[in-house]
């Protein structure tokens, strides 16, 4: 499942220079096999139980390859009227399943980084005063966006490319189950606008990559709209809980947004990749990155996707949504998501019981952060050996799992259901980085994982741990 291949093996293997003449396919396809296929980590597998899970279902293939073979760019509506059209159908029929107010706006884009992108984008071309789209940030606002410690990188990035810089990006606090803390952020937006920086967005998160926590949407909305910022919520992951109707509530708040971003190639079995970005003011988004020279100019008044992003040209990714839409239905995809809750659930259950391990994060959806308890030694020492299981289990080939580190509170135990954000102090984290402690991550998201994988890959972090006890 993961790849065994050493750097460099690939490249080895291959001629240094181009072809002088064409080869056969079939000759090609075998080194597709040969060559290709051992350097791949299997997405696909039923045992990836890593990071968020993209798997690829069968309608979701075939759309893929017929929006291929139809190779169209749908980047003005005349350009391929049906590209266009049924990205506006299908993105609305997702906004139904997920309990999204009417009036919202949607557009495809690649991934949720490019969408969080559009969505500051717009942030800052809404900050009254401010002309960044002809004279740019030289001279003008010092901007501030903020993010709790445990957002994505993704926001990080966009604030450099968008030239707000990671200066301009203020990390506020989380509570103990990992959420924002909005009087933090509160009072964050108050000592900024009094040392002369302008506050301009806030990124909520439903869904955290490290713990797939969910930041008290409807608290920090109401920050928003007392300082007039832009709020962006990021449920990439997570939001696509909200189609099963005892889940909605994960998306509370979100309609008070200016935007907010969905995945549907992590947890909606379509392939990678396909980001869903809605706003419910695409005037602003417009106005931020709509540039028609005289060559795209186009007489029909109709949308033209290609106004509300960076990129002219646009695959025809509604296409494998749609089919993926019409083959699940609704039915479909609740009994898949539900089943999914259900796996994480069984295995939270079987860390709880082992006393050699310990659940490190609430277990909102369908990832559990765990880890391997070594009491007889230092936390450099434990953290290591938590490293050596997770690249063992993984070395097997039977499963592939993550890890991530989080600040954790000395002997916490057992991490009961979240607290509300209001009644815990704040407290640093560090999801990727050098802070806190490593923690190890299961993922179930893959169309095809059963319990027999999960219960396999218990058993295969048992195995490692107690191995590295004797």
């Amino acid at each position: 499942m993961l790849s065994r291949q050493r750097r460099g093996e690939l490249t080895a293997a291959l001629p240094r220079c181009p072809p002088e003449r064409g080869e056969p396919l079939a000759d090609v396809l075998a080194d597709v096999e040969r060559h290709v296929v051992p350097g791949l980590t299997h997405w696909n597998q039923p045992g990836f139980l890593a990071y968020f899970a993209s798997s690829a279902s069968v309608p979701g293939i075939l759309g893929e390859m017929l929006s291929a073979a139809f190779n169209v760019n749908g980047m003005l509506w005349r350009t391929s009227p049906a590209a266009t059209e049924l990205e506006t159908v299908v993105l609305d029929w997702l906004r139904q399943l997920l309990g999204l107010p009417e009036g919202l706006f949607g557009v495809i884009h690649d991934t949720a980084s490019a969408s969080s992108l559009v969505a500051l984008a717009a942030a800052r071309q809404a900050v009254p005063g401010l002309d960044v789209r002809r004279r740019g940030l030289v001279g003008q606002a010092r901007l501030r966006a903020y993010a709790s410690e445990e957002a994505h990188s993704s926001i990080e990035k966009a604030c450099i490319v968008l030239g707000v810089g990671q200066d301009g990006l203020r990390k506020v606090p989380v509570d103990a189950a990992y959420r924002m803390d909005p009087v933090a952020l509160a009072h964050a937006v108050a000592e900024d606008r009094a040392a002369g920086w302008t506050p301009f967005a806030v990124t909520a998160t439903v869904g955290t990559t490290s713990t797939t926590s969910v930041d008290p949407v409807p608290a920090i909305a109401d920050v928003c709209e007392s300082e007039r910022l832009w709020l962006h919520v990021d449920a990439a992951y997570a939001g696509t809980a909200a189609i099963l109707p005892e889940r909605r509530e994960v998306l509370a708040g979100c309609d008070r947004a200016d935007s907010l971003v969905v995945n549907p190639h992590k947890w909606l079995f379509v392939p990678i990749d396909l980001s869903a970005l809605y706003t419910r003011r695409p005037e602003v988004v417009r106005a931020a990155f709509s540039v028609v020279p005289d060559y795209l100019r186009a007489a029909e008044d109709a949308p033209n996707l290609m106004d509300y992003g960076v990129s002219l040209g646009r695959r025809f990714r509604a296409l494998k949504l749609w089919m993926v839409l019409r083959a699940f239905g609704r039915e479909g995809l609740e009994e898949r998501l539900r089943e999914h809750l259900r796996l994480a659930s069984v295995f939270r259950a079987d860390v709880e019981r082992d006393p050699h391990f310990e659940v490190t994060a609430p277990t909102p959806f369908s990832v559990v952060c765990f880890r391997a308890l070594f009491p007889d030694r230092d936390e450099a020492t434990e953290d290591r050996l938590n490293e050596e299981i997770l690249d063992a289990v993984n070395a097997g080939g039977e499963a592939f799992l993550s890890s991530t580190r989080l600040d954790l509170a000395p002997g916490s135990g057992p991490v009961p259901a979240p607290p509300r954000a209001t009644d815990m102090p704040g407290r640093r984290s560090g999801p990727g980085g050098r802070d806190g402690r490593t923690v190890l991550r299961l993922a179930v998201g893959n169309i095809r994982t059963e319990e027999r994988h999960v219960r396999r890959a218990w058993d295969r972090i048992r195995e490692e741990a107690a191995a590295r006890r004797s």
